[in-house]
């Protein structure tokens, strides 16, 4: 049997097959999906704020490298001679290196370089996504409302 037509407007439930009238759900998932985007942008902004930090100890025969991330990428000596000189001096010159290194990183970490306000982005898309939903659940009921009244004739 045929939906009937009232007004050339069909009376067939709009409802999606996962979500609700016009797809609310959909929309849902579509913003729920930029949130999670936007918060992996939000790490990889993170992890590439920084490149790579070299520090150097001991006239140069010591070196380290600290990666993007700030975990420590490489270790060199570039004189093997630098290994004679003893435990102690080795031990105090590779906690110098990687401090130096470390150091480095953080100031480079706080340079005022503009960056945007991803935060509060993700905020504002939250915002929209709630109010979204909400307005699509309020349209759905009062169109569901409208063509209660129109099936039933009154």
């Amino acid at each position: 049997m045929a939906a009937p037509v009232y007004a050339g407007v069909h009376t067939e439930s709009t409802e999606t097959p996962g979500g609700g009238m016009f797809g609310e759900e959909a929309i849902a998932q579509q913003l729920a999906e930029a949130r999670t985007a936007l918060d992996e942008v939000r790490q990889t902004q993170r992890d590439q704020l920084v490149q790579p930090v070299t520090a150097e100890e001991a006239d140069g025969r010591i070196q380290v490298t600290l990666g993007p991330n700030g975990r420590v990428e490489k270790f060199r000596f570039t004189e093997e001679r630098v290994l004679k000189e003893g435990t102690e001096f080795l031990e105090a010159a590779i906690a110098k290196v990687v401090n130096a290194a470390l150091d480095a990183r953080a100031e480079a970490l706080s340079a005022d370089v503009p960056t945007p306000d991803l935060e509060a982005i993700g905020a504002a898309v939250a915002q929209i996504q709630e109010q979204g939903v909400r307005q699509m659940r309020d349209m759905t009921a009062h169109i569901s409302q409208v063509m209660a009244k129109l099936q039933g004739g009154s």
